[in-house]
């Protein structure tokens, strides 16, 4: 089991406690809405929704949160400012987490960002993401909204392996954050694909040994669109989601992006077996400190 040497920067946002030593804080679990085809995305350009739909599906991902004593946080995807920061705001008066203001691009990110600081909402949200191609123009824009939380992506063409990715965080992504003034920073080692994300494992164990950084990865992408598995029916489907994100929880990972959130039953519940069997560890064998609110106390 793990217990690293470097001293590992926990990243508090809003009651969200991200990252540390494995097992000292709950994996935190971070569901994605409005993403395309979502039932619940009724215009993506408007931002009109399905409040009845959105709703049901937040209620849940809420209540196997707390009922297996994990932490969440939503990812809120959109393609146009207007209509993200209309989707920020709705996700925001139902559930309490923090979200990811997931824009595709930075024209659709920092406007809505802008926008959720008039409204009172900037310390709640957390920019996805600041990454290899983002300007000194944009990165001037988040200083001045005073924009707090972000998401470092290692992704680029010429940083595909581990000490490549923590290369571009050293040298690039580290001190874009630093222009920006952004005070917690969370580090997403980038999938590629299903077979890499061996690459994730060893990149984010580099990330957390050698910069004690909160990090994690999203494998929805890649694992959602596995063909191979479909043949099978919706249960073993299931099951090799559950799999992929153990693995990634097992990297170790300080945050999971398990994709749609209404996968929530399919994943959280095996991800706090994880996040629970560290706190174990930790508490009993290194006679270390953990978190209240952890797994340990409820799943077994």
């Amino acid at each position: 089991m793990l217990e690293f040497e470097k001293k590992q920067k926990v990243v508090e946002i809003c009651g969200t406690r991200i990252g540390g030593q494995p097992g000292e804080n709950p994996i935190v679990m971070i569901g994605t809405v409005f993403y395309a085809k979502h039932a619940a995305l009724l215009n993506e350009k408007t931002g009109e929704i399905d409040k009845s739909l959105i709703e049901n599906e937040l209620n849940e991902f809420t209540e196997v949160i707390e009922d297996t004593k994990m932490q969440g946080i939503v990812d809120v995807v959109g393609a146009y400012p207007e209509a993200l920061l209309k989707e920020c705001e709705l996700v925001a008066d139902l559930v309490e987490y923090p979200f990811l203001v997931d824009g595709l691009n930075d024209s659709s990110r920092i406007p809505a960002m802008e926008g959720l600081k008039e409204v009172g909402l900037i310390d709640r949200a957390i920019l996805n993401s600041i990454d290899e191609a983002t300007s000194e123009e944009n990165l001037e824009k988040l200083k001045e909204i005073g924009v707090k939380n972000a998401v470092l992506l290692t992704f680029g063409s010429k940083y595909i392996f581990p000490h490549q990715k923590l290369k571009l965080l050293e040298e690039i992504l580290i001190p874009k954050a630093q222009k920006a003034n952004i005070e917690n920073i969370m580090i997403d080692t980038a999938v590629l694909d299903l077979p890499s994300i061996s690459i994730n494992f060893e990149t984010g164990h580099l990330v957390k040994s050698q910069l004690g950084l909160p990090t994690g990865f999203a494998p929805a992408n890649a694992i959602y669109g596995w063909n191979f598995v479909k043949k099978y029916g919706e249960s073993p489907r299931c099951g090799a989601i559950a799999s992929i994100m153990t693995y990634c929880a097992s990297a170790p990972s300080d945050f999971i992006l398990f994709g749609p959130i209404k996968f929530a039953k399919c994943v959280v519940p095996s991800v706090s077996l994880i996040s629970g069997v560290n706190a174990y560890y930790r508490k009993r064998i290194l006679r270390k400190k953990i978190s209240e609110d952890t797994p340990l106390n409820v799943i077994f």
